[in-house]
């Protein structure tokens, strides 16, 4: 009997029907020995020797109980440095390897890699087995040694100088860096007023008198469209040209005179430009174009769309989605080729395969793209949820497309000269749809119809349309992941967490599909880049990287990495503690507001749970005010109606109503100083003790109302909202 291990219980259930009898597959359900939750857990004096425990003992327990009966374990987690890493535990906490990764004992073990989930792949990978990647294994346990230690030793100073409960981390940073910078860049933007002028053209004349609009604000240019679809049949010509150069028209009285000059000519067709050119496939995807095709085609995030690629590939309908390789197999393509043939043609087939150069330099070209196992499996006909079906589709289209010939259009302007100005209208024909036909791509192509030079045209409408500038747009996810695979931050299997990270610690927030720096994150920055800028420097974090992918390929030491880096690190951190003034990151402004308590200016201070206004005069005085999201005052007030008055001290003094990220609560009157806080209370009451219930949070964040008497009573009720009524459902955990 011979042991599989593999990481996920689905990809056991996959394995497991292409393997049949003679094998046994267990899931580790990730790793099963890692570094603890809490403390550094890192011997810096003993060659960073790391002080791991076992994490996930209940997996660990049921595979050593299935290596008692099995003769031999074959190693079947991911071909990249974690799964290594898994593997490498897994089999020393087996007995059967040492820290160097020879076998010992009289079990056999073997590692085995496949790109795809499928019989043949997983039957060639069983025949061709190989010894543990000690190289990728020390990669990956450099990067984790290295994320903790900068995490371990950052983390601790910003509680210091900004607040309890802050992190930091080498990669996560930087990316916050980029938001905060892009953010900067926006705020010193000086937008400026343009206009643009453009003509709705008909063949025929319809002897109508012109109509002119003037249109004063780019939030409103969506009239102008209105205003030409109107007009039927009319073609679009935008002003391209003034005496030869690009249009510079700041103010309405300039435009007020072109359109004056132009609106009474005859729009007599001057030039008509007709060019042949190509479109070729796109390459493809790898990790980071299928997290950026997710943003922008599905209006997903990274990590939704990796969670269910992940799922794909465990299904077997996919290879491996952590990939910077855009090769595709011999076999992948020559079922490719076949299937565009058979679907749409001989002449959609290229004379030669398509072959894609990677962008990125480390790419490991012995990966494959991310592509399905099976062209001829169209989502339709597989039982797949939403968010598999969509990202299932998005995979096959463009593997499929990337081997299909160029599509082939043909470009046409057509030029009206109006003395000194210049009038374009620009429209495409496809010719041959080519790779077209598989991508879906959204054309946005203007079709143009039969005209002759000389043909005389016929205004109907003229629109002046009032701009302005606008600041460079804020990263998207996707967006953010192309800035970050530029500069070589990070790794693809990498970003889908590194945005989540900074999402999650709410150092940035999401406005619509853009990413937004919070205070808290400007401040954090602030002090990253301020005192320790090598560690947030873009070139520093892109050697870092590739320090470890030259530890993968045995051309470093991975503790003489950690020592050139930790040591000065530490010395670092040391140095700028005594340096770093706290009040430059607690105070964000000053105010217009008097202190309720003394009546001296109040500042804009900084907590974990927002912005508020301080007395300038703390800590003589304690005076204090809260600010609502838009950074104005805000009163609190009590439903008096839902909730009990507030509780009162043992001298009769009222507590005062403040407001947390958790919501509104009592505070005791001393409050800070004083740190007694009680939680509203509902005037319903328990149905089985009669205590007052409150509104609590779970830990995903649900709201449900509990028992004020909690522990000794256990009364839940569930909060669900829907769009018409609000449903309770209660259940007696007694």
């Amino acid at each position: 009997m011979e042991l599989v291990i593999v990481e996920s219980p689905s990809k056991a259930k996959t394995i497991g029907k292409y393997l049949g009898k003679g094998y046994i597959v267990k899931a580790s359900k990730g790793h099963v020995v890692d570094l603890p939750k809490s403390g550094l857990a890192i011997d810096v004096e003993n060659n960073f020797k790391p002080e791991y425990v076992i994490t996930n003992p209940k997996s660990l327990s049921e595979i050593k109980k299935s290596m008692k009966d099995a003769d031999k374990l074959i190693l079947a987690v991911d071909l990249d440095r974690e799964g290594e890493a898994i593997g490498w535990h897994l089999a020393k906490e087996l007995k059967l390897i040492d820290e160097k990764g020879n076998p010992k004992g009289k079990k056999k073990i073997e590692r085995i890699v496949f790109h795809e989930i499928t019989k043949d792949a997983i039957q060639d990978a069983i025949k061709n087995p190989r010894n543990i990647d000690l190289n990728l294994v020390n990669a990956q346990q450099g990067r984790r040694l290295l994320d903790r230690l900068v995490g371990y030793k950052l983390s601790p100073l910003l509680w210091k100088k900004i607040s309890f409960g802050l992190s930091a981390g080498r990669v996560q940073s930087v990316a916050l860096r980029l938001v905060v910078e892009k953010e900067e860049e926006r705020n010193k933007f000086k937008s400026e007023e343009y206009w643009t002028i453009d003509a709705g053209l008909n063949q025929k004349n319809s002897n109508k008198k012109v109509s002119i609009n003037y249109i004063e604000s780019a939030a409103k240019e969506d009239s102008a469209e209105k205003k030409n679809k109107s007009v039927i049949d009319s073609i679009k010509f935008n002003l391209a040209k003034i005496d030869g150069k690009n249009p510079k028209i700041p103010n309405k009285k300039d435009s007020e005179e072109v359109v004056n000059f132009v609106k009474d000519k005859k729009w007599i067709i001057t030039k008509i430009e007709k060019t042949e050119s190509k479109r070729n496939p796109k390459a493809p995807f790898i990790t980071s174009t299928l997290q950026q095709a997710g943003v922008n085609s599905l209006g997903f995030s990274a990590k939704r769309t990796m969670s269910a690629a992940q799922k794909l590939y465990e299904a077997g309908l996919i290879t491996y989605m952590r990939t910077d390789s855009t090769v595709m197999s011999n076999l992948a393509i020559d079922q490719a080729r076949a299937f565009i043939k058979k679907e749409y043609g001989n002449e959609y087939v290229p004379v030669k395969p398509n072959v894609y150069q990677s962008s990125n330099k480390s790419a490991q070209e012995a990966h494959e793209c991310i592509r399905p196992t099976d062209f001829s499996k169209l989502a339709s006909h597989l039982k797949l949820d939403g968010d598999q079906e969509r990202v299932y589709t998005l995979i096959r289209a463009r593997a499929l497309s990337s081997q299909m010939t160029p599509a082939r259009l043909l470009n046409t302007t057509i030029h009206i000269e109006l003395g000194k100005y210049l009038f374009t209208a620009n429209g495409k024909i496809v010719q041959f749809p080519g790779y077209l036909r598989a991508s879906k791509e959204k054309s946005e192509d203007t079709i143009l119809p039969e005209v002759k030079q000389g043909e005389e045209l016929f205004a109907e409408v003229i629109n002046s349309i009032q701009h302005f500038t606008e600041p460079p747009a804020r990263y998207s996810e996707a967006t953010l992941i192309k800035k970050m695979e530029e500069l070589g931050i990070g790794r693809p299997s990498t970003y889908a967490s590194i945005i989540s990270t900074i999402l999650a610690r709410k150092y940035v927030e999401a406005e619509g599909r853009y990413l937004k720096p919070t205070d808290m994150g400007n401040v954090v920055n602030k002090l990253l880049v301020n005192y320790f800028s090598n560690v947030v420097d873009y070139g520093f974090t892109a050697e870092m990287e590739n320090n470890l992918d030259r530890i993968a390929e045995g051309k470093m030491d991975w503790v003489k990495m950690l020592k050139d880096f930790y040591f000065p690190f530490e010395k670092e951190i040391e140095l700028q503690d005594k340096k770093i003034d706290r009040s430059e990151f607690k105070q964000l402004g000053t105010s217009d507001e008097k202190c309720p308590k003394c009546g001296n200016p109040m500042v804009i201070k900084l907590s974990r749970y927002g912005k508020f206004l301080s007395c300038s005069k703390f800590p003589e005085c304690d005076g204090m005010k809260s600010l609502d999201s838009e950074g104005g005052t805000e009163a609190l007030t009590l439903d008096e109606e839902k909730y009990e008055k507030g509780p009162v001290t043992e001298d009769g003094r009222e507590f005062i109503l403040k407001n947390s990220r958790y919501g509104k609560f009592w505070a005791h009157p001393d409050y800070p100083k004083v740190k007694e806080a009680k939680s509203l209370i509902l005037k319903e009451k328990c149905p089985l003790c009669k205590h007052g219930l409150v509104e609590r949070k779970g830990k995903w964040g649900k709201t449900f109302i509990g028992c004020s008497d909690y522990p000794k009573c256990k009364y839940i009720k569930n909060v669900k909202e829907s769009k018409t009524e609000e449903e309770t459902s209660e259940q007696n955990v007694n």
